[in-house]
């Protein structure tokens, strides 16, 4: 029993208020915690992370020209998608080749020697008429004109300074005009490989140009009476004149026409 205090003793001090009652969880729920947590974490992670995100837009081109850059190396490797293009294939001759005659013929050399005027060119040609026409063709080679007279057998009446005579020679109906140099002339054939001058023609002219059926195209060319060669003469005025075959048309059956450039070196006084 306690004692009363007595007069001018302090009362004592109020008694400790009593402490709250405990609010941690208990220590199993700590354990069912730290379980539960990472197991949501995987399930979540499952359930949405397999999914696409979707597609990436792509960045904006920038103001250099893409084929300015260099090409960047593809993965693994592999070769770029955009291949170099390919340098381009020659392209194939053509089916039509050049003819022997055409391709070997050398271009004609027009110098002029002392003595002699510069060339002049002009044209010169063969035109059959029919043989019933009783026609033969005289050519002047100082100039490339042609005259006709009355056929005779090959017999020519007034050659007029003519160097060719183109004539039928039996009138049958078929091709079959011939060409021969006058009596008289100094005519010869410059072949298709010689070259085109002053010089190789005049010596030609020297060779002679006997009888040839034009329409056999056999005699022609073992003649050497093809495209590209040239008929040569030094006329009777001191002229040398080049008439180069440029052009033959007609066979066995129609009679052959030949036309081509002339070229004339006049002597001077």
């Amino acid at each position: 029993m306690s004692t009363p205090a007595g007069p001018g003793t302090p009362p004592p001090p109020p008694p400790y208020p009593p402490s709250p009652p405990r609010t941690d969880p208990p220590r199993w729920a700590w354990w069912v915690g730290g379980i539960a947590i990472p197991l949501v974490g995987i399930l979540v992670t499952v359930a949405f992370g397999g999914k696409d995100s979707g597609p990436v837009a792509a960045p904006a081109p920038g103001t250099v020209d893409s084929a300015t850059q260099p090409a960047s190396p593809s993965p693994s490797g592999m070769p770029s998608s955009k291949e170099p293009e390919p340098a381009p294939e020659p392209s194939a001759p053509s089916d039509e080749a050049p003819s022997a005659s055409a391709s070997a013929s050398p271009e004609a050399d027009l110098t002029a020697p002392d003595g002699y005027a510069k060339a002049l060119s002009t044209m010169w040609g063969l035109a059959p008429v029919p043989c019933t026409q009783h026609e033969q063709q005289l050519i002047d080679l100082d100039d490339g004109t042609s005259r006709t007279e009355d056929e005779n057998n090959g017999a020519v009446q007034e050659p007029g300074g003519a160097e060719l005579l183109y004539w039928p020679d039996t009138c049958t109906g078929l091709g079959d005009y011939q060409l021969r140099a006058l009596p008289n002339t100094r005519v010869g054939l410059l072949r298709v490989d010689a070259p085109k001058s002053f010089d190789s023609c005049r010596a030609a002219a020297g060779t002679g140009f006997g009888a040839l059926a034009l329409s056999e195209r056999n005699d022609r060319e073992e003649r050497g009476f093809v495209e590209g060669a040239a008929l040569c003469s030094v006329t009777d005025k001191g002229t040398v004149a080049m008439a180069v075959i440029e052009h033959i048309s007609g066979d066995a059956v129609d009679d052959v026409s030949v036309s081509g450039p002339l070229h004339v070196w006049a002597a001077t006084p």
